[in-house]
């Protein structure tokens, strides 16, 4: 009785979940076992069989890895990550309706994470960025599930799920700032409590200090990774004047060597680049610790400049077409086109002692190396698939756009606020630290979707955080539980239980 009535609701967006679990069947039979990202995921994987941090990058998608290990299969991986993708799209789904949209505006607004294809070629890489966007949205649907009311506990585990995703991006460090300010702000006008704020805090802060515990053992410095610095350098080397800056000499060898200037990420990684001639290489604590210092030196100095390179870098994320930055190798490393490509040697050396093809071997239970193989007739229709449907940067730009307007005309900001910043945020901050590249727009898509969906939602609830209603029994006198639900409606009577 109750599955037919949720059939009948919800057949609209059954379909096109069905749909998109097709698309998804025939990329893992399109190609075997995994995609590979070249030296990212050769960095993950070892990570995830010897447990050892590479300074270079968080390495928190290798524990994902590591839990996966048992069965031996990268195609479970990949199939992991694709269940993540419809899960983000479910997720979509069932706030928008929470939010009094119809049927077809909710499965409207989960659309582009279920069918874009830039989505689908990550779901099937050995790479962590499916994995942070869940994270990040599953935190969201924790802090908005419950229109009128947040409970400690679901604030607190979002906070939680944040600071897990700066663990396998950083830029999760910056949402879970933007988190703690909106809290911050509810404090002053006396719409959350101190006490969850402390406990958000902590939260956030419980898996980031876990995670630097243990990079700590290996690399005896209390960190994330040991490149923050050598990150936030490349982004000045787009602009960087050693005339104007006038380093001291122990960081004059950092200044951009003569010539044409390249994108700023790719001056860490190019054969010429001033890093490999700093004493322990481009990523010791030495270089880390210089680099951060004529990075903010170049910033101080060329404020106009840095703001100009940051601008430059944000507007190629709302390009019509895909823009080719920071160069053609690095994407076509997203093409399905390119997918059976080995980006680096097989026999190139990982960290903890391994190489590329012994690694898989390793995690592949002790049998032959996992390159992908594109299958066909599968592999060509992924192909043709991928060239016409993805969401365009610009109507990303519109998206984000028209929450924002809608917010402004219907002066509410509750509930699309925070999906909207959250987007924002996870679009500005690379720019900001290091330079832009597509896989980072991907993350952004389902936020600013479910953002767009809230803003135009009929009504959204002013809220107060609590402590749960188990824990209280009652309101506090003075609270008035308010819910943009209809008025035949309850939180408890939503779609999600309908």
């Amino acid at each position: 009785m109750d599955l037919a009535r949720h059939a009948r609701r919800h057949w609209l967006f059954g379909l096109v979940l069905l749909a998109a679990l097709v698309l998804r069947v025939l990329t893992a039979l399109a190609f075997r076992p995994i995609m590979w990202f070249g030296g990212d995921s050769a960095s993950y994987l070892a990570t995830g069989l010897r447990l050892i941090p590479d300074p270079s990058r968080v390495g928190g998608y290798g524990f994902l890895l590591c839990v996966l290990r048992p069965v031996h299969s990268f195609a479970l991986v990949a199939a992991v990550q694709h269940l993540m993708g419809l899960a983000m799209g479910v997720i979509i789904y069932l706030l928008a309706r929470r939010y009094g949209l119809p049927a077809w505006a909710a499965t409207l607004a989960a659309i582009p994470v279920l069918f874009d294809a830039y989505e689908l070629q990550l779901e099937a890489d050995a790479v962590p960025d499916v994995s942070f966007g869940f994270l990040v949205l599953l935190a969201l649907y924790l802090l908005l599930r419950s229109p009128g009311e947040r409970r400690l506990a679901d604030t607190t585990s979002a906070a939680f799920l944040l600071g897990a995703s700066a663990l396998l991006w950083p830029v999760g460090l910056a949402l879970l700032a933007v988190l703690l300010v909106v809290l911050l702000a509810a404090l002053l006008i006396r719409r959350a409590g101190l006490v969850t704020v402390l406990a958000a805090l902590l939260a956030g802060a419980l898996p980031v200090a876990a995670y630097s515990a243990w990079f700590s053992v290996h690399q005896h410095q209390f960190s994330l990774t040991r490149s923050d610095g050598v990150y936030l350098w490349s982004r000045t080397m787009s602009f960087a004047n050693c005339d104007v800056i006038k380093p001291p000499a122990a960081e004059r060898v950092l200044c951009p060597p003569p010539g044409h200037r390249i994108a700023a990420s790719l001056y860490i990684w190019d054969g010429n680049s001033p890093l490999l001639a700093m004493p322990g290489g481009r990523f010791s604590a030495r270089t880390n610790r210089l680099a951060l210092h004529f990075a903010l030196r170049a910033i101080a100095a060329q404020p106009g400049d840095y703001a100009a390179a940051v601008g430059h870098d944000f507007a190629l994320s709302f390009f019509w077409d895909r823009p080719v930055h920071p160069d053609a190798g690095i994407v076509d490393r997203y093409q399905f086109a390119d997918a059976a490509t080995a980006w680096v040697p097989a026999t190139m050396h990982t960290p903890g002692g391994g190489t590329v093809a012994g690694d898989q071997a390793a995690y592949n239970g002790g049998r032959q190396p996992a390159p992908t193989r594109a299958v066909q007739p599968y592999a060509s229709w992924l192909v043709s698939y991928q060239r016409y449907v993805y969401l365009r940067g610009t109507l990303l730009g519109v998206i984000l756009l028209a929450a924002l307007a809608a917010m402004i005309a219907r002066r509410r900001v509750y509930p699309a606020g925070l999906p909207w910043a959250f987007a924002v945020t996870i679009l500005l901050v690379p720019p900001l630290i290091a330079d832009f590249d597509l896989r980072y727009l991907v993350p952004a898509v389902p936020v600013a979707c479910l953002a767009a969906a809230l803003a135009f939602a009929p009504g959204a609830a002013q809220r107060r955080w609590t402590t749960s209603a188990a824990a209280t029994g009652t309101s506090a006198p003075d609270e008035t539980r308010t819910s943009s639900l209809p008025s035949e409606s309850t939180p408890a009577a939503g779609p999600e239980s309908a």
